[in-house]
């Protein structure tokens, strides 16, 4: 089997969305005749545990290798974080990066790299893979790349630059992480984007960066869980309107004031409707249940590994998402989107215009309505729960669903790598505009890629 090597600091049994797509691609390598070996921390305390996740890929062919963490850790059995208030993580998250370039995670790079660097030098790695945020992954990857030569493909899961997330507080941190990321772009010989909307960005800021140079792999779902699923959630005697993942700078406020006015419009609903949230749940966000009388309709059973969540989005009669008017929010794709296409369900979303609006476009069975407008949304729950009564749902477009099969995009994700390995070490440096030493060593000359 051919060896890639895997970066990725979010990964299980840290729960939560940045640990699933490497998981699942992980999942899959093996079956395209791809070794992978990982390199992860080992993380004091998270959010979310899912040890499910790390069941899936307790396979013979995969690797996994943890930096030294604390002696008493997530992984040994430390208790978990409680989710702050969005005010308060969002304070914290703005505090720290103005310490940590490109972000908190730095510090990790220097274990990471000794690690790294011990298993290039013992086993013959093919491709080195890193998956972003953190962009510390990025900037491992990259050193790695320079220091071994190894073809390097890299893929965001959200713009370094744009992020919503992002915090500058003077124009010399944007302009650092700018020439952090310049020097990534300069040495990857792949970039890949889960959305169009990043790829954009990165274009229109890096003019030696061509339309043909990155590639677009969205977010995908695993048909296999879905369909394998031995048994189902018994399903309630009320329409289920079905939230997964936690509201990470977002709130679902809108949605439960909503909810609260679709009650009053049609009293009846009451006892025949409810909402379901599968994740983490903030103390503002439980309040706001209370605050609207919805004790009684919100059924929340807290954050559940991913294959109990499978059963739940399976269980549902709409899953509903949001994504709140913010700066940059066109960029966000999540990928709970992703998982609710294979989950084959009617959606809800309450969006603004940007990529997961394009991407719910043909998708057929979806409504769409202002993220902050609690009106608007009653009317579409009202909508749903009319078209539930009459046993007339609309039917998702397959079509659509079948671009986000994990396995397809893990084969697509394969043929890069087996592209890559084509090409001799000397034709990958031209292609990047570097070129070898004329006197046989093996330093390059890292010049800027000319247009």
């Amino acid at each position: 089997m051919k060896k890639v090597l895997v970066i990725s600091y979010f990964f299980p049994p840290m729960g939560m969305a940045g640990a699933v797509r490497p998981v699942k691609f992980i999942k899959y390598f093996p079956r395209y005749d791809w070794h992978p070996v990982v390199i992860t921390s080992t993380p004091r305390t998270y959010y979310a545990k899912d040890e499910y996740l790390l069941e899936e890929i307790d396979l013979p062919e995969v690797e996994i290798h943890r930096t030294k963490g604390r002696r008493y850790n997530l992984i040994n059995g430390h208790k978990l974080r409680n989710l702050p208030n969005e005010s308060r993580r969002q304070f914290w998250c703005k505090l720290r990066r103005v310490y940590k370039i490109p972000d908190p995670y730095i510090k990790w790079k220097k274990k990471a790299l000794k690690l790294a660097s011990q298993i290039i030098e013992s086993q013959k790695i093919d491709i080195i893979y890193a998956t972003a945020p953190p962009f510390t992954d990025f900037v491992l990857a990259a050193e790695l790349k320079k220091k071994y030569n190894i073809p390097l493909v890299i893929d965001y899961r959200d713009s370094w630059l744009y992020s919503p997330e992002n915090f500058y507080p003077t124009s010399f941190y944007r302009f650092a992480n700018l020439k952090k990321e310049q020097e990534v772009l300069r040495v990857a010989d792949e970039t890949l984007a889960v959305n169009r909307r990043i790829k954009e960005h990165i274009i229109e800021t890096y003019h030696n960066i061509k339309h043909t140079d990155i590639n677009i792999m969205p977010f995908g779902f695993d048909d296999e869980e879905f369909r394998n699923t031995t048994y189902q959630l018994p399903r309630t005697n009320k329409m289920r309107f079905t939230h997964a993942g936690s509201f990470y700078g977002e709130t679902p406020k809108y949605f439960l004031k909503g909810l609260a006015i679709a009650f009053k419009r049609r009293p009846e609903l009451r006892k025949k409707v409810e909402a379901c949230f599968i994740g983490l749940l903030s103390k503002e966000d439980k309040k706001c249940v209370i605050k609207h009388n919805l004790i009684e309709a919100v059924y929340a059973p807290g954050y559940v590994n991913h294959k109990e969540c499978v059963k739940y989005l399976l269980a549902t009669d709409v899953l509903w998402f949001t994504i709140g008017k913010q700066s940059n929010e066109e960029l966000i794709s999540p990928l709970k989107l992703s998982e609710y296409f294979g989950a084959r369900k009617p959606i809800l979303a309450c969006i603004t215009d940007g990529v997961s609006k394009q991407m719910l476009r043909h998708y057929n069975a979806v409504k769409i309505a202002p993220p902050d407008d609690p009106d608007a949304i009653a009317g579409m729950i009202i909508e749903y729960y009319d078209l539930y009564a009459k046993n007339a749902m609309p039917v998702p477009n397959d079509e659509v669903i079948d671009k986000y099969d994990i396995n397809k995009l893990t084969h697509e994700l394969v043929r890069y790598f087996e592209f890559l390995i084509d090409i001799s070490p000397e034709t990958r440096l031209i292609r990047q505009g570097l070129k070898p030493e004329m006197n046989g060593g093996d330093k390059v000359n890292h010049s800027l890629k000319e247009e």
